[in-house]
């Protein structure tokens, strides 16, 4: 609707005519520049921004008002009073106003552009502003504002911008007067940018990043550019410097605070340094030189990064060295302050991924803010800066309700040739390159994300080489409506390709670019399990540059907290939207409070910068750095400790010479006292000083070899013998074994009742198991139900009762199904009792319905004080067979109450892979499994049927029995909710598979 139509002429509420408007996409603003804070001089210009007298920072409470739609705007609302408060920055669906929506794909209004619903919300703020004439400009500066904004001061428009993400800046000086001033801003829900800020997120509004005021006289430093240039043979490096808007004096100053050299810059000349024995800054070695640039009364301050990123017949270098990005995604996303982050939540963050080895984040996808940029400047990350630039709804705009369309997914480049949206493409391309530019982590700009490709993203492409020819450039350009050429893009970027689809890349002989992964391994609860897969591949091929994990964190809104203090964690459906994603927003490899998933414990030990394998030797082994540019044995202290069945002794610290990229060789003669044992070394690697991200001593990461030859074999109990005693009924039959009976229901099919000297241990049947809970990852769970693996009939055939020598036997043949269809699977069973315990010997042979199986294996119900584990195998964490990096084969112990994953939305958790023994007893009785080539096993607190029937981890319910599953075969968790299907070599083998378990009651 035309607002100006309907307003009073000449009121404020008739200026707001340009959020539909694909023309006028900023209004009153400053032209776009790098980003900078200046400072007064005599002040130290590397200090916070915050010290600086000309910086006004304006975050706090403002007046707030909010409408359900701005028709219902008063006409004359500038000046309107309210008692009503809200905080700047922040979203203001967390503050009782309107209701967060989460959509992924589809759009949260009608396609129908430039226009937006009349009945668009519209937020209200204001505040007070002090202004004496000083001779100094105020330039008001808004570095984030969803989605659009219109300005006053005192009753005067001043100005309109949009682009959530970039800096919108104004020069409001001469609408100030002496005194108290009145700011205005009215904020959109919904402009016709909404279009292209289409991103997977929880869709939240308001002024969300810092708002401040710079004092600047009018003859003032505009802008300017740092170039950089080195020569990684002769170790020096150039540094170019064009100030725009006044003439500067610029020092510089090594990473010590030396003085290395001063100059007098022109206005709009380009002036060179040269700096001799430079330090080249890198993700692993992020040197940081200080330039200050003195223009007039102003001071600036700025960190200069020696460094270079190139191609080379198809490999990426940063410095003259083949690199490899283990990256992340990450969003503004937290669960209390929204689109928010202070200073400490972006520090936090960045530490976070260090600490786990991450090298390289891609800001998905938007800028960031201006900080955040500085952090990864200081700590050492490779970033990928992405444009405020997706449209991924149109994929399903494009479509018909049945994807009938000849060009079905390609329908998402549905904008990206069309004439009306260029402009806007183009701006918001140009403000992310200029205002980042001087940024030393920056190493690509990314024109943004699904959006297709065109002749729009071609242009902002072509745009983006003019503004800066020294980075590369990214972008997913596979799926398009035209024959636009991609070759301005510098890399070949995909999505969740399969690692056997990523090898049929290098088939490609007209494809000569690096291959980047920008997104893989989706991070969705239980999961990712492919990252080593993915690894292997990463280093198969010098083309291969890497990816980035989807994705960081969590997103989440907290709905409130239960009466145990436990925090809600809301997702896609607990606000009330019109639509909503469910909780495909949490998917992420930190909880929305930054708490690791285990999954980021995996991808730390994936990242590893030091790998151990076997040596040719007896007792040697190989160290491989994976660092590019740093040497291990400079930075980490190395530990070795030998673990074995029943026992662990602690190693020695060992000196070792490990170049970039080199290996090297160490003897351990010592080891050769555990031959005759089922032990493994594991040598941990540890830094040796503090750094900006960690403490000195903080493990980096570790690795585990085999070195004992013994022959495992299945440690089966060395009872005192026992001559079974049998009883056969119609229905039952009861086997005793000296102090352990044990009575089969040929009638259920199931042994329903052990007993240990008169006292019951099942509390339920014992019964196999070939359901679990479904992960996030788990896309045939459809299949699962339909076949009810999670509530099957079982019938019992053929029941034989036999007697040898020390051994009892009960064989039967069982088949599992429900109504409809053939049962799901058909067992021939055999069941062993004996003094060494009961042995259940399976042959199954599965339906025609299952793709594969979740697990294969046995559940029981015991007394909840059970609560006590032990077992030998791959620990302390979750571990699956594609999952099991963070852990290694050791003996633990733990509570069953602390084994539970708490994965927000409930699912298969906390599995242990690869376990030779487990044992679970209340003091008193032990039940225990075993079995020579490991078994995997579960010891829960709740059901899987709890586990899988509720959204929330807050609406759990203990069940009151400790609940032990014992699986002969557990699938891997994959990554399939967004990627390639679980890979054959981790699913349940189908259609045959033989199992065996081994239960002992002591």
């Amino acid at each position: 609707m035309d607002l100006s139509k309907i307003a009073k002429p000449g009121s404020p509420k008739s200026k707001m005519i340009y959020h539909e408007d694909m023309d006028n996409l900023h209004i009153g603003t400053l032209d776009k520049h790098c980003y900078f804070i200046p400072f007064e001089k005599g002040e130290d210009p590397f200090a916070d921004r915050e010290s600086s007298k000309r910086f006004e920072l304006l975050n706090g409470y403002w007046k707030f008002r909010y409408f359900d739609s701005v028709i219902d705007l008063e006409d004359e609302f500038v000046g309107q009073d309210t008692d009503n408060t809200i905080p700047v920055p922040s979203n203001w669906q967390l503050h009782g106003y309107d209701i967060p929506q989460y959509t992924n794909v589809l759009y949260p209004i009608t396609f129908e552009p430039p226009y937006v619903p009349d009945e668009v919300p519209v937020g209200v703020y204001s505040k007070t502003y002090e202004y004496s004439n000083d001779g100094l400009d105020r330039i008001l500066v808004f570095e984030g504002v969803d989605s659009c904004m219109y300005l006053y001061v005192n009753n005067d428009f001043v100005g309109y911008s949009q682009v959530s993400h970039c800096t919108s800046e104004f020069d409001i000086t001469p609408f100030l007067k002496e005194g108290e001033n009145l700011i205005t801003v009215a904020v959109l829900k919904w402009c016709d940018g909404t279009y292209l800020e289409d991103q997977d997120k929880i869709r939240l509004s308001g002024i969300f990043r810092d708002v401040y005021v710079l004092s600047r006289p009018k003859k003032r430093l505009l802008d300017y550019r740092i170039v950089t240039d080195i020569d990684t043979g002769k170790g020096s490096a150039d540094l170019s410097f064009t100030p725009y808007g006044s003439d500067a004096h610029i020092t510089l100053y090594d990473p010590m605070g030396n003085v290395i050299c001063e100059e007098d810059a022109k206005d709009s000349e380009e002036t060179r340094l040269s700096v001799r024995d430079a330090k080249f800054w890198s993700a692993e070695c992020p040197a940081l030189y200080s330039l200050k640039i003195e223009c007039g009364d102003e001071v600036v301050g700025e960190y200069v990064g020696f460094r270079k990123i190139s191609i080379d017949n198809g490999v990426v270098k940063v410095n003259d060295v083949p690199v490899k990005f283990k990256g992340v995604n990450r969003h503004d996303s937290y669960p209390d302050t929204g689109y928010y982050c202070t200073n400490e939540q972006m520090l936090r963050d960045l530490q976070l991924m260090k600490q786990h080895n991450i090298n390289a984040v891609r800001t998905s996808h938007y800028p960031d803010s201006p900080k955040f940029y500085q952090l990864c400047d200081k700590l050492g990350l490779y970033v990928i800066d992405e444009g405020d630039m997706e449209s991924h709804g149109c994929v399903d705009v494009y479509n018909d309700f049945k994807w009938s369309a000849n060009n079905g997914y390609n329908g998402i480049a549905l904008i990206a040739s069309d004439d009306r949206f260029k402009k806007a493409i183009l701006d918001r391309a140009e403000s992310l390159v200029k205002r980042d530019v001087n940024r030393p982590c920056v190493l690509f700009w990314s024109l943004g994300n699904e959006s297709g490709y065109g002749t729009n993203m071609k242009a902002a492409g072509e745009l983006v080489k003019e503004l800066d020819n020294t980075r590369l450039l990214h972008y997913e350009s596979l799926h398009h409506l035209d024959d636009t050429s991609n070759a301005v893009l510098d890399v070949y970027s995909q999505m969740y390709t399969s690692p056997e689809g990523m090898q049929k890349y290098l088939e490609n002989m007209e494809e000569k670019r690096p291959f980047i992964l920008c997104e893989y391994c989706h991070a969705m609860g239980n999961g990712p399990g492919d990252l080593e897969d993915y690894h292997e591949v990463f280093y198969s091929n010098e083309r291969f540059c890497g990816g980035f994990i989807w994705e960081w964190c969590d997103h989440s809104v907290i709905l409130g907290t239960t009466p145990e203090g436990k925090i809600k964690y809301g997702y896609g459906g607990d606000f009330g939207e019109r639509h909503n994603d469910g909780n495909f927003c949490m998917d992420a490899l930190v909880y929305p409070d930054r708490t690791p998933h285990t999954g980021l414990l995996e991808t730390k030990q994936v990242y590893r910068p030091v790998r151990v394998s076997k040596g040719e030797g007896r007792y040697e082994f190989e160290f491989k750095s994976f660092l590019e540019h740093v040497s291990p044995s400079d930075i980490f202290k190395c530990h070795y400790e030998v673990e074995y069945d029943g026992g662990k002794k602690d190693g020695k610290d060992i000196s070792f010479d490990l170049k970039p990229l080199g290996k090297c060789l160490i003897e351990l003669p010592e080891l050769s006292e555990f031959d005759d044992k089922d032990a493994y070394v594991r040598f941990i690697f540890s830094y040796a000083e503090d750094t900006d991200y960690c403490k000195k001593g903080y493990e980096a990461c570790f690795d585990q070899v085999r070195i004992g030859v013994f022959d495992v074999k299945e440690n089966k109990t060395k009872a005192e013998y026992s001559q079974p005693k049998v009883s056969e009924e119609p229905l039952n039959i009861t086997v005793d074994v000296g102090d352990v009976k044990y009575i089969f229901s040929k009638r259920f099919a199931k042994i329903i009742s052990i007993t240990r000297n008169g006292k019951e241990l099942l509390q339920k049947p014992l019964e196999f198991n070939f359901f679990r809970a479904p992960t996030d990852n788990d896309s045939p769970r459809g299949d699962w139900y339909r076949a009810h693996l999670n509530d099957y009939i079982i019938k019992g055939y053929n029941t034989e009762v036999t007697s040898a020598d020390t051994k009892a036997f009960i064989k039967q043949k069982q088949t599992f199904g429900w109504s409809m269809y053939q049962p799901f699977a058909t067992i021939d069973v055999v069941y062993t009792f004996s003094s060494e315990g009961l042995d259940i010997h399976c042959d199954l042979e599965a339906g025609n319905k299952l793709q594969f199986l979740p697990r294969f294996g046995l559940r029981l119900f015991l007394d909840k004080n059970y609560d006590k584990v032990s077992y030998y195998g791959y620990g302390p964490y979750e571990s699956y067979i594609d999952k099991h990096r963070a852990d290694y084969i050791g003996n633990f112990e733990a509570r069953v109450s602390d084994m539970h994953e708490d994965y927000i939305k409930p699912q298969e958790n906390s599995s242990h892979y690869g376990c030779r023994h487990v044992t679970v007893t209340d003091g008193d009785g032990k039940v225990s499994f075993t079995h020579e080539n490991g078994l995997s096993f579960n010891a829960s607190e709740y059901t899987q049927e709890e586990l899988a029937g509720k959204r929330h981890n807050y609406e759990l319910e203990r069940s009151g029995f400790t609940v032990l599953c014992v699986d002969a075969y557990m699938a891997g968790v994959g990554s399939n909710s967004c990627g390639p299907m679980l890979k054959e070599c981790y699913r349940v083998p189908l259609p045959k598979l033989t199992a065996d378990f081994h239960m002992i009651i002591s």
